[in-house]
């Protein structure tokens, strides 16, 4: 197959991470794969290098730009596509214009579920969703949303969850000795609590800033370190959460990391994951930590409840103390809920499982 990814651009983020991964897997199975990006700036794009994956980098000069449009679809004709697969919501919007009144089918993707969608954006949306052949979700509560969204019949909505890479036996972990280093230096015996999340409200790391409160009450000797940084249009809400940080007086408890590079080794050097998202869809760093070896407490979001083996894993209320009592007792039974996290992991979720499962999709729809 000739498969087109559309994306915005290549940076930090869950969709970029997946199309990257999924690239470089389908190109190995004899697939060839183009990514079109609409804007040069593409700081992961080094990650495809060697893989005999395409990376196109066009510029779009204004909000909506008919010109981009005819460029993507003269590379559908160019590059003799099978078949277009967007990302993202331009992404998915120049993907199904592009693809408009060709023999190739279109199909959008919904990484998430239960958001607001901007107003521009609903326009584009009504004007133009009947010229999506279907929509891939990575959740089946992002099936359902994108159901009502575009208006399709559930044959036309495809759940593909988000696989991870087979890595090596991490069995033996690493012990948090430089992390605590690194971070806390003036405390060498702590636990802690990673939070791997871009600045965005969504993620309501005020209410992860609550919870480190309530496990400090706990154990003095737990810390909490936050992964991730603010987007040009999120400083403010990181500006917020800095605040609360300091009125909670958690400056000696708390550290912020910025991006980093090494998110598996802080994972694998943690004692858990905490996730506070709102809303979202299949969480890439929660199978991360499930493949490093790292119990995961959640807030209730998405197929969350799916994917982690213990129900008190994922806290429905949304309550700071008892996503703190999750946490402690993940910690004291970490062995048991590391075995199994991994089988979970190995039985649902892996890159060659997302892989066969979009190649099924791909042939509906290239075959009708």
């Amino acid at each position: 197959m000739r498969i087109l990814f559309v994306i915005n651009r290549l940076i930090q983020g869950g969709a970029e991470t997946q199309v990257i991964s999924l690239s470089r897997e389908l190109v190995s199975r004899g697939h060839t794969v183009l990514v079109y990006t609409l804007h040069p700036d593409n700081p992961r794009a080094d990650e495809l290098a060697g893989s005999a994956v395409t990376v196109v980098a066009d510029t779009k000069h204004t909000k909506f730009d008919p010109g981009l449009v005819l460029r993507i679809r003269r590379t559908i004709r160019d590059f003799n596509a099978d078949i277009v697969h967007g990302f993202l919501l331009e992404g998915n919007l120049y993907a199904r214009l592009a693809a408009a009144r060709t023999p190739v089918p279109a199909l959008n993707s919904e990484r998430n579920d239960n958001y607001q969608i901007p107003f521009r954006h609903k326009l584009a949306l009504a004007l133009t969703r009947h010229m999506a052949s279907g929509v891939v979700a990575n959740s089946h509560a992002g099936a359902r949303f994108a159901q009502d969204l575009f208006g399709l019949p559930p044959e036309q909505v495809d759940v593909v969850w988000n696989g991870l890479k087979e890595a090596e036996d991490r069995r033996k972990r690493p012990r948090t000795r430089a992390l605590v280093r690194e971070f806390f230096p003036s405390t060498p015996s702590v636990k802690v609590a990673v939070v791997v999340a871009m600045f965005r409200p969504q993620k309501d790391h005020v209410l992860a800033l609550h919870t480190a409160q309530a496990l400090v009450s706990r154990d003095p000797s737990w810390r909490v370190l936050f992964v991730g940084d603010s987007l040009p249009h999120t400083e403010k809400y990181k500006q917020q959460v800095l605040r609360v940080r300091d009125e909670l007086g958690l400056a000696d408890v708390v550290q912020f990391t910025g991006l980093r590079q090494d998110v598996p080794d802080i994972l694998k050097q943690s004692n858990l994951l905490l996730s506070t998202s709102l809303h979202e869809g299949f969480p890439n760093v929660v199978i991360e930590a499930m493949s490093a070896g790292t119990p995961v407490v959640s807030t209730d979001y998405s197929d969350i409840k799916q994917i982690l083996p213990n129900a008190w894993q994922v806290i429905e209320g949304r309550n700071p103390s008892d996503l703190a009592d999750a946490v402690v007792r993940a910690d004291g039974e970490r062995a048991r809920i590391s075995r199994q996290q991994r089988k979970w992991l190995r039985s649902n979720a892996t890159l060659a499982m997302e892989v066969d499962r979009l190649e099924a999709v791909y042939r509906k729809y290239i075959a009708a």
